[in-house]
This record gives structure tokens, C-alpha cells and sequence, in this order.
């Protein structure tokens, strides 16, 4: 009876050893990084912007997300005032949208991204 508690014994020490060692691995891995692309596009938001900033951020904002994996920039002007630029990630099922001035002078530029992919009637408004 000995040896079976002894060997019970030592087997729940062993468990619990690996079971220690595997938590205190879970337990000092870093945690996630701040999702660094939303903190760079809340960045470009701007208000007051000239033309030439709007297409400026535009141009940089695409070359970032192609870089990150996303689909080249597609494009709609609406109303001949405001651009609506739209980019999507197929591995992580993500649009990014920007919001773009298109007048000479006062333009406002936003940007933000989304679960799933947005299409474009979704952004425009029915009668």
C-alpha cells in the first residue's frame, strides 16, 4: 500500500510541476501590443486642411495599409466635395475608411476602421 500512495504522490507532484511551469510561461508572455494601426489613424484626422493635405494623407494612409495587407485604395467623390476612400484586409475580415474634404480650402480628413467589409451602398443613404 506504500508504494501505491508514494507512486499516487509523486505522480500529482509531477502534475502539478508541469502544470506550474506551463502557467508561469503563460503568465510572463507580454501582453498584445495597443492595436498601433488605430492609434496611427486616429493620428491623421485633421480639421482646416487644404486640398493638397487631404490627397497628402490620402496617399500616405495607402501606402501604410498596403504595407499592413490591405487592398489597394478604391475611391468615390461625392458631390464633387467629399471623398470616400475604403481599403479591406481579407485575413482579418477588416475595412478601413477615410473621410476626405475635396474643396480648395477648410476640408476635414477622418479615418477609422471596421469589423467586416463595407460596401459601398452601405455608405451611401436611400430617399
Amino acid at each position: 500500500m506504500l508504494t501505491l500512495r508514494h507512486h499516487f504522490y509523486r505522480s500529482c507532484f509531477a502534475l502539478s510541476t508541469v502544470a506550474l511551469l506551463g502557467a508561469s510561461g503563460a503568465l510572463s508572455r507580454q501582453a498584445d501590443p495597443p492595436n498601433a494601426l488605430h492609434t496611427q489613424l486616429k493620428a491623421m484626422s485633421g480639421t482646416g486642411l487644404m486640398l493638397a493635405g487631404c490627397q497628402e494623407r490620402l496617399q500616405t494612409l495607402d501606402g501604410m495599409l498596403r504595407k499592413a495587407g490591405y487592398s489597394p485604395m478604391r475611391s468615390w467623390l461625392v458631390d464633387g466635395s467629399t471623398m470616400i476612400a475604403r481599403w479591406y484586409h481579407p485575413e482579418r475580415h477588416t475595412t478601413v475608411l477615410a473621410f476626405a474634404g475635396w474643396q480648395a480650402t477648410g476640408n476635414a480628413f477622418s479615418t477609422d476602421e471596421f469589423a467586416g467589409m463595407m460596401r459601398w451602398n452601405e455608405l451611401t443613404t436611400s430617399p
